[in-house]
Formats: C-alpha cells, structure tokens, sequence
C-alpha cells in the first residue's frame, strides 16, 4: 500500500498562554499544501517492524513518530504483526510544515486500513493527539481551526487554489527552543496586543470573490512565533523582505519556523523571487506548491 503525507502551513497562529503542564495553549489556523513525503507500507510474516528512508538523516529506530504510531496501533488493537515501512522524505524538516506529525498520521490511517483493525477516525484523532499536537490535523487534513494545544479542532471552508513559494533557510529551528525562547507570560504583561485568529477564520468562511478573499487571507496572515524565530534567525526577515520586495500578497514562517511561505498571484513574481532567493547560499530548499 502506497500512501502519501501532505504537508501543512500555519495560516496564523497565536499563542495563549504557558498552561501548568509545560504545554501551551494556542489559536491557529491550519491547511495542507500539494508537497508529500511518500510512505509504502507492506505485511511481514516475522512480528517485527522495519523502516526505511531515502532520508540518512532521520532516525528509521523506535524514536521516530511513524514507530510510535504502528507501536500504537499494536496495543490498541491487542494485535502484534509484522510491517515493513518504507519512506520517501520530500517535505522539508525543522520547517514547521509536519513532517513527522504528517507521516505518524498516515501510518495511523493506513496501517488501519491496511490490517482491517476497525478503529474509528475519532479515536484516530485521539490516539493522534497522544503522540503529538499536530497529528490530529494531519489526520483530518483540509483547512481547519486549531484550538487548545492543537488537538481541538473545527473544519473549515476549503480554501481558494493558492500559488504558494515556500523558502526554508539551511539552519533549523527546534520547536522546542523557540517555545521555551518566547516570553508569553512577560509579553501579556506587557499589553502585547494579540491578532485575532477569527479575522483569519471569518475570511476563510465568507463567500467573496476568490481573488478577493486570497488578497484578505494574505492580508491577515499573522504567527507570533515569528518573535522568538526572527531573533533566534535574522535570515527568516530576509527572505520574508525578498518576497514582499518581489509583489508578494503576503508572507508568514510557518508553524515553528524555519520555512516561509509567500503567497503570490503573478507566476512571473514569484519565478523571479524564486530564482532570487535560489541563489542565497542561506537557502537550502525552495518550492513551487499551491493548496489542496
């Protein structure tokens, strides 16, 4: 079985607050973009699981998310059998587009699927959101609002096709690193006026022209991880300044960072900033994509 992993970019995403757990509460708005890692998954007669990559830098071993999903799966379902999982890595990682929330929620789909465990899309989504907060969307893919630290989620209007340019610098950023780097408590604090994440719903869902309503949704484009990102990665306000310098609609980091998306509606603009920004040393993947 062949199955593919789309990846996703944060549309806006607002911050709440540091809940007691360590966690933190969000506001965002999700969508998948046509960029997809490429998992094939077969049966084994020997009770073990094995995974593969055409990616040496990801750990194929018990750490990886897919390994915890099929882990999962086993226990939930009282089954111990044997999977041979073999990934082809195209979406980029430490870019805050889901990577690996996007394959544990395919392998979770169609190792179901694939062993007949009859286990309903809700508690998919449950045993999603147990092994991390974007499973869940990734799971239901589309466009849809995120709430509470992810997991709560509310299916939007599918959006208008959106010619996106997605540019990610060669230095990562953990999503750890710049949680723990962004001071919410200090910035409520201090007044920091938060965008409303409804601005950006209440666009999606209108029924305006499309032209109009892409021009409003790259109007409201908003991530306040963009703070702590920026001052951690300078070259992120570069290339965001490259592509509104190039007659870009709007531009944002995606999730954590590190990867920008630029949304634009002249294919001449954005080949132009494509080839620009191609030929920053600074920049190690770049992507021509659109929305689903």
């Amino acid at each position: 079985m062949k199955v593919k992993a789309f990846a996703k970019i944060n549309l806006c995403l607002d911050v709440l607050r540091r809940k007691e757990d360590g966690y933190h509460e969000v506001e965002m708005v999700m969508t998948n973009v046509d960029i997809a890692d490429v998992l094939e998954i077969k049966e084994l007669e020997e009770k073990k699981i094995l995974l593969k990559s055409d990616n040496k830098d990801l750990a194929m071993d018990e750490t990886n998310l897919i390994y915890k999903a099929i882990v999962l799966l086993q226990k939930e379902a009282g089954k111990d059998f044997g999977i041979e999982l073999s990934l082809e890595k195209n979406i980029p990682m430490e870019a805050g587009m889901a990577g690996g929330s996007a394959d544990a929620a395919a392998t979770l789909k169609a190792v179901n699927e694939l062993f007949k465990l009859n286990i309903s899309k809700d508690r998919l989504l449950e045993l999603g959101a147990s092994l991390g907060a974007d499973i869940p969307f990734c799971i239901m893919g589309g466009t849809a609002l995120a709430s509470g630290v992810g997991e709560k989620l509310k299916s939007l209007k599918p959006l208008p096709k959106m010619k996106i340019l997605i540019a990610k610098p060669n230095t990562g950023l953990s999503t750890k690193k710049v949680y723990e780097s962004l001071d919410i408590e200090n910035l409520n604090k201090s007044g920091f006026r938060h965008r409303d994440v409804k601005e950006m719903v209440s666009v999606i869902e209108s029924d305006k022209d499309e032209k109009i309503k892409i021009k409003e949704i790259a109007d409201s484009l908003n991530n306040i991880l963009e703070l702590p990102s920026i001052k951690l990665l300078p070259f992120i306000e570069d290339i965001k300044k490259t592509m509104m310098d190039n007659n870009c609609l709007g531009c944002l980091m995606s999730g954590s960072g590190t990867a920008v998306f630029g949304i634009f509606d002249s294919d001449e603009d954005m080949l132009r900033t494509k080839k620009i920004l191609k030929e920053d040393d600074r920049v190690n993947y770049i992507q021509i994509t659109n929305t689903l």
